[in-house]
């Protein structure tokens, strides 16, 4: 699980980031992330109703957190980040959202 402090949570800081964030698509996800100059960096996580019902809404948002979580030392710290699933990743894998994951933190040269 994540830690607490390392959590977007409020609506008014996801807003802010969807403003002011860059974006990286990705097939199924998408990524959007701002520069911050907080420690440390936060973390969210959005999945849609189009994807299903809750049920397999939280084991999508389960499996990206547990993703981000494994490979938390190797994202810099220079960026809040929300994770944007798309239509679709319902059908993935565990090994393809995080390959897709992985893809689009290097693509936004967010990997250390």
């Amino acid at each position: 699980m994540i830690a607490k402090k390392n959590r977007l949570k409020k609506n008014r800081h996801f807003n802010y980031i969807y403003k002011k964030g860059e974006r990286v698509f990705g097939k199924h996800i998408n990524l959007c992330f701002l520069k911050t100059k907080f420690q440390p960096f936060k973390v969210g996580f959005s999945v849609s109703n189009k994807i299903g019902k809750s049920t397999v809404r939280n084991k999508v948002k389960r499996r990206m957190r547990e993703i981000v979580r494994l490979n938390f030392n190797k994202i810099k710290s220079t960026n809040n980040l929300i994770f944007v699933a798309k239509e679709g990743i319902e059908k993935l894998t565990y090994k393809e959202i995080e390959s897709e994951i992985l893809f689009l933190l290097k693509r936004a040269d967010l990997i250390v």
